[in-house]
């Protein structure tokens, strides 16, 4: 389970790798403290990427919109759930009856 550590800039120097790898073999988070209250955090690229997609598809209202949407249609119990499978079917279904 990724844990937030916290170090300080003399310790996050030291044991720098092995911050690094707990944040990209565990994605944990590393919160470095400096003077000033000016700290920064280390987490991984994954994580990172995921962030700034998620903030992204977050950035418009219609976005918004559309996941608000999407989530209350997946709760409806109208929803159906597929396989990668069946949802083959159904695009090749598609493609031949639009020949």
């Amino acid at each position: 389970m990724p844990t937030i550590k916290t170090t300080t800039t003399r310790d996050f120097r030291k044991r720098f790798n092995r911050y690094a790898d707990d944040v990209a073999d565990y994605n944990d988070a590393v919160i470095v403290t400096r003077p000033d209250n000016k700290n920064v955090v280390m987490i991984s690229e994954a994580e990172y990427n995921s962030w700034q997609e998620t903030n992204y598809l977050l950035k418009t209202e219609a976005n918004r919109k559309a996941l608000r949407e999407s989530q209350s249609q997946l709760e409806d119990d109208n929803s159906k759930v597929i396989t990668p499978e069946d949802w083959a079917k159904i695009v090749t279904q598609h493609e031949l009856s639009e020949m």
